[in-house]
């Protein structure tokens, strides 16, 4: 089938691509709610009330939204858990609006995937800030169960959308990522804010300075949860990497004999001082690193000390 809105979504995927650019992976509402010129005419991308948007201008729908609630407030939908990784297909979940078959957004979301058109999916990071996903095709609509399972371009997805996309931002970076990768900047975010923008070995609190490390690497199969997850320093980053410094499941912090044995300077000093110290968790015990995953990761640790 044909999408009449075409050269919307193709304005539109040219737009949020400049905007990712300038922002990189987390992109403020502000930007997002400026939306773009088509024709000389303003159309917006998204809804700040609805999670399924389609413009006036549009026949279908042209993206979908996820939302971190405020701290303190509960989460409504289940693709606002931590993890909305579709495990037995790679897929994304996303829920349909709660009002059915004759829900006028979930009517927008089902015309764009019978005519294979690309979405745009803004994936909630933390309050007012999202991961724009983009191209995004609706792989199969579950009505019944309430969501659909939404593929990215590393996907076989057809010709016609195929097409559409590379001629829209045939740069880019989110033809290159792949279905997990799409996941790693929310992951990342999503963890670090859960420690509030803290290492959990040093307390240093430069933004700049801290990533949101996985317990289990994705490699071994480790999900994008923050129960997975430690935020951290660069420098204890690489650390925890090397099998420098473990976590111990009772969150009891150890140091390798590597560095035990070594004496240069007073960076080296505090990486020894973390033996034996606890690891600072987050405020909400749901957030806290699952000890299975800390369990796994610390074997590692112990076979590769001399």
């Amino acid at each position: 089938m044909t999408d009449p809105d075409k050269h919307i979504r193709a304005a539109a995927l040219v737009a949020i691509e400049k905007i990712s650019r300038q922002c990189g992976e987390q992109v403020p509402w502000e930007a997002i709610r400026m939306g773009f010129q088509v024709d000389g005419e303003h159309v917006l991308f998204a809804n700040r009330a609805k999670g399924i948007f389609k413009p006036r201008q549009m026949s279908a729908a042209l993206s979908i939204k996820t939302t971190v609630p405020r701290t303190g407030r509960s989460r409504w939908y289940r693709d606002q858990d931590l993890d909305s990784l579709d495990y037995d297909t790679g897929l994304l979940r996303y829920d349909l609006a709660l009002g059915g078959r004759n829900d006028p957004t979930n009517q927008a979301l089902l015309a764009a995937r019978e005519r294979n058109a690309p979405l745009i999916y803004f994936k909630g990071l933390e309050p007012a800030i999202y991961q724009p996903i983009f191209p995004i095709w609706v792989k199969d609509f579950k009505q019944e169960e309430g969501y659909v399972l939404l593929a990215t371009a590393d996907f076989e997805v057809p010709e016609v959308a195929a097409i559409t996309a590379r001629d829209s931002i045939e740069a880019s970076y989110s033809l290159r990522m792949t279905r997990i990768r799409n996941h790693q900047a929310w992951f990342s975010t999503r963890t670090k804010a859960a420690y509030q923008w803290r290492c959990a070995f040093s307390g240093l609190p430069v933004r700049e300075l801290l990533v949101g490390a996985h317990i289990v690497p994705d490699a071994e199969g480790g999900p994008p949860r923050v129960q997975n997850g430690i935020c951290m320093s660069a420098l204890h980053h690489v650390a925890f990497d090397r099998h420098l410094i473990g976590v111990d499941p009772d969150f009891q912090v150890l140091v390798s004999s590597q560095l035990h044995d070594q004496e240069d300077g007073d960076l080296l000093v505090a990486l020894k001082d973390l033996n034996g110290t606890q690891l600072r968790l987050p405020r909400e015990q749901e957030d806290w690193p699952a000890r299975d995953f800390l369990a796994r990761r610390f074997e590692s640790f112990r076979n590769s000390s001399p």
